[in-house]
């Protein structure tokens, strides 16, 4: 007879995955490709946005973004505004931001006006997603399937 050994943290981390799951089967692949060519169709040519090596990495970026906004959705459910929930959790969102802008930047011809659009793009492109994950979570928790 063997003894399996669970601690806290395996416990909370399968939590976390049965969470995520969960959460991501409301995502639509085909929303999120069609939301990344919308975001930075004024930025790159329509050419480029068909191709995998710059829709992939953003599209894992959305789902980053998702994903943070629905863990966090747990304190919009206790009554936190939108606003300062997002304030919480502002040092992750400006991380995935600035590896989107870092990584399509690689694409661009650096002039300030591209650069300056491909900032909004993405600044916009991530918020979008995670107030998408923060609403999908806070459905989740008032329906109580966290």
């Amino acid at each position: 007879m063997t003894t399996v050994v669970t601690t806290l943290a395996d416990k909370r981390r399968e939590k976390q995955w049965k969470f995520e799951r969960s959460v991501l089967k409301s995502l639509s692949l085909k929303e999120l490709k069609k939301d990344v060519q919308w975001h930075f169709e004024s930025v790159f040519p329509a050419y480029m946005l068909s191709h995998p090596f710059l829709v992939d990495p953003c599209m894992d970026m959305a789902i980053d973004a998702y994903l943070l906004g629905a863990d966090y959705a747990k304190f919009g459910y206790y009554g936190e505004s939108e606003m300062d929930v997002k304030k919480r959790c502002d040092e992750e969102l400006t991380e995935i931001t600035h590896m989107v802008f870092y990584m399509m930047q690689g694409w661009l011809t650096d002039t300030e006006y591209v650069l300056d659009s491909l900032k909004v793009a993405t600044d916009a492109f991530v918020h979008n997603w995670w107030i998408k994950g923060f609403r999908e979570g806070e459905k989740r928790y008032r329906m109580r399937l966290h």
